[in-house]
């Protein structure tokens, strides 16, 4: 059986949260993921209904940040979580999100000031060590630790994942986790290769977040994904347009969207989204087409790949069940 999960930022309710946890296990699914944006919501609340509201389905975070959970406090919970869950989850940490790290004052570049990889390794090092049952000492640039050691002793020591982007990151990383998420939600097939190949070691599962919107009318689908502030977002902001090219996508047509953004008019911005971009970084339109696409995913090296769906949300879990 091939393995999928299905992600969630956390500003689903908790009775969307227990209900498509539920869905989800009922139609096969191996994992239920929340993300955790502090000015939106935690992603541990939404954890202990899912945990709650399900038997076996797996449970993780993708991800909570290195910045703002102490890795003391971080292995704790996981391990409460694990005891909660009998041993179904899944502790999914990063750095976190650009746009609201400096805010609370932690500057993110330039990266050469602010040593982003030595952050997270140390707080993968003591998380590392805690997890299995470890006492440790590490007095680093980010955390500064003393013989600490968790008393508490899990159902089933949680699996530790990274959620992460840079290719230094992802080679040196893999000796300290169980797994990787190699995207965020919006990446090509080609670009999620590139990533796959950063990694030094086959031992490690590989997962990635794709943003999916599920419909029998392929344009509504389109225009469920056009209209999602993400995708403007990272579109405007963030990808590289490079990476597009391969999918016919100039940056020359995505001049039109930028600028729709920076007035902050969304649907202007949601109109001029070209439609092969849409295709290139998401799955979207009919469930065979989406099915289809996902392969592309797998082919290249996505072990578990992790649906973030968007519109009809019953119809995109169903659309990608496992019997």
């Amino acid at each position: 059986m091939e393995r999928i999960g299905i992600g969630f930022n956390p500003n689903i309710t908790p009775e969307e949260t227990a209900e498509y946890a539920r869905l989800a296990e009922v139609n096969g699914y191996e994992s239920f993921w929340v993300h955790e944006q502090p000015f939106i919501g935690d992603a541990i609340s939404l954890l202990c209904i899912g945990i709650m509201a399900t038997s076996r389905i797996k449970l993780g975070s993708g991800c909570i940040s290195v910045a703002t959970r102490h890795p003391l406090l971080a292995t704790s919970t996981f391990v409460s979580l694990s005891n909660m869950s009998h041993g179904r989850v899944t502790m999914g940490v990063g750095l976190g999100g650009f746009p609201w790290l400096p805010k609370i004052g932690i500057s993110v570049f330039p990266v050469s000031e602010t040593h982003p990889v030595k952050r997270i390794m140390e707080y993968l090092t003591i998380a590392k060590a805690l997890l299995n049952g470890e006492s440790v000492t590490l007095q680093g640039e980010f955390y500064k630790v003393t013989d600490i050691k968790l008393d508490t002793k899990p159902a089933a020591k949680p699996k530790l994942y990274l959620a992460a982007l840079g290719a230094k990151l992802l080679h040196i990383a893999t000796d300290f986790v169980d797994g990787v998420i190699v995207s965020p939600a919006l990446m090509t097939p080609e670009t999620t290769e590139e990533k796959i190949q950063s990694l030094r070691t086959d031992t490690v599962d590989i997962a990635s977040y794709v943003l999916t919107s599920v419909s029998k009318d392929s344009a509504k689908a389109k225009q469920v994904m056009k209209s999602y502030y993400f995708l403007i977002y990272q579109v405007a902001e963030v990808i590289q347009p490079e990476i597009l090219e391969p999918y016919d996508v100039k940056e020359s047509s995505l001049v039109d969207v930028k600028k729709a953004w920076l007035k902050n008019d969304l649907a202007a911005a949601g109109r001029a989204m070209p439609d092969e971009l849409v295709e290139a970084l998401t799955l979207t339109g009919s469930s065979d087409h989406c099915l289809d696409r996902l392969r592309e995913y797998r082919k290249v090296g996505v072990e578990l790949p992790i649906i973030m769906p968007i519109g009809d949300i019953q119809a995109t879990i169903e659309a990608f069940r496992q019997s």
